[in-house]
């Protein structure tokens, strides 16, 4: 009797097993199919297409690293291939969940504008959780509605404005950094992206956590250790379970996601007793706010940890990525380099720094 049971299990898990990794992918891209889209073709034994793309970014970085305009050939090889091969909407496979690629910009704003609950947020997995905290930008529902009013408070017109000089102040100080790392010379070297990756840290934490902010740039330390980890197993596929095994990365990871909710904890606490600067990231996160039916809401702690961890995200790496590209951009195109100088010159004068008043008449 307990051999039949356990057959009968297995049987279970087996048929389970066929039925989401080779019947339903294989129905999803024959639904495609019908409507001529093409893609590289899911391939169960090899976890979708993980493999191949896997391989494409490894062939990118055997080659040089010289930029050229054709970025999309290093940024992401697999749509720079897949595209000239399949045309550029397709299906791939990260794993047996199908992914597609479009270009189409009236497709693109359907997907970001409709409201219909047809088309949903990814869910995080227990990794992506962990890194990047669910907070208002992967939720949905009640939830998304509330967390979105309360951190739409930081984004005010005026409140912004009033964090320029503290942006400015940041921006002086790593000039004054680099001035001394030159030392005169005309010429010299220096690690552009990772000293702005330091500057949109200071930047960041002092508008997120006001005095606080030597605390906060340790928890973007932290992050930045934390994204490492996450980046080595991002091309892989999520298989439930792995994260909990005992090895040496796995225990790091839980090291850094410890510190990082205590520092975040530290921060709060900190706060709470002071509340010196009403226009930070992290007091308006505490604050409570009144809905429509006039009933105050407010964020639990765990809710606030997983929204500063969303804005490290959605500021500091941003802010430092694209910066090192719009530098990258302006050391090839000097002509645009010297229009960039010269609108500066003339809005903000010889010697002039940028304030809120001025900075809508910089439009390169």
């Amino acid at each position: 009797m307990f051999l039949l049971l356990l057959l009968l299990l297995l049987l279970v898990a087996l048929l389970k097993f066929v039925y989401s990794i080779i019947w339903v992918p294989w129905k999803i891209e024959k639904h495609f199919q019908k409507q001529g889209v093409g893609g590289p073709g899911y391939r169960p034994i090899f976890f979708g297409n993980t493999a191949e793309i896997r391989r494409m970014f490894d062939e990118v970085k055997s080659k040089s690293t010289l930029v050229d305009s054709d970025i999309v050939e290093s940024a992401a090889p697999f749509y720079h291939r897949w595209s000239r091969m399949y045309g550029d909407t397709f299906l791939f496979w990260f794993g047996p969940t199908p992914r597609l690629a479009i270009t189409d910009p009236e497709m693109i704003k359907e997907v970001l504008t409709n409201t219909s609950g047809s088309i949903t947020k990814i869910g995080f997995t227990p990794s992506t959780r962990e890194l990047f905290g669910e907070g208002v930008v992967g939720l949905e529902g009640e939830t998304w509605a509330l967390h979105r009013r309360i951190t739409s408070q930081a984004f005010h017109m005026e409140r912004v404005k009033g964090l320029v000089p503290d942006m400015v102040a940041s921006v002086l100080k790593s000039f004054e950094k680099w001035e001394s790392i030159r030392e005169r010379r005309d010429e010299f070297e220096m690690d552009v992206h990772k000293e702005l990756h330091e500057l949109s840290a200071d930047l960041i934490s002092r508008t997120a956590f006001g005095s606080s902010f030597e605390e906060g740039k340790r928890i973007f330390s932290l992050q930045e250790e934390q994204m490492v980890h996450y980046s080595k197993g991002s091309r892989t596929v999520y298989i439930p379970g792995l994260r909990l095994l005992p090895t040496k990365g796995n225990r790091e990871r839980r090291r850094l996601e410890k510190e990082t909710r205590e520092s975040v904890r530290r921060l709060i606490m900190t706060n709470s007793k002071t509340r010196d600067n009403s226009r930070n990231l992290l007091t308006i996160l505490m604050s409570s706010f009144k809905n429509q039916e006039g009933v105050e809401e407010e964020l639990e702690v765990e809710e606030i940890i997983a929204e500063c961890k969303t804005f490290y995200f959605a500021g500091k790496e941003t802010t430092a990525n694209v910066l090192t590209w719009t530098l990258l951009l302006l050391a090839q195109h000097e002509e645009w380099q010297n229009k960039a100088r010269e609108e500066v010159f003339r809005v903000c004068g010889p010697n002039g720094l940028p304030n809120a008043e001025n900075l809508n008449s910089l439009k390169i």
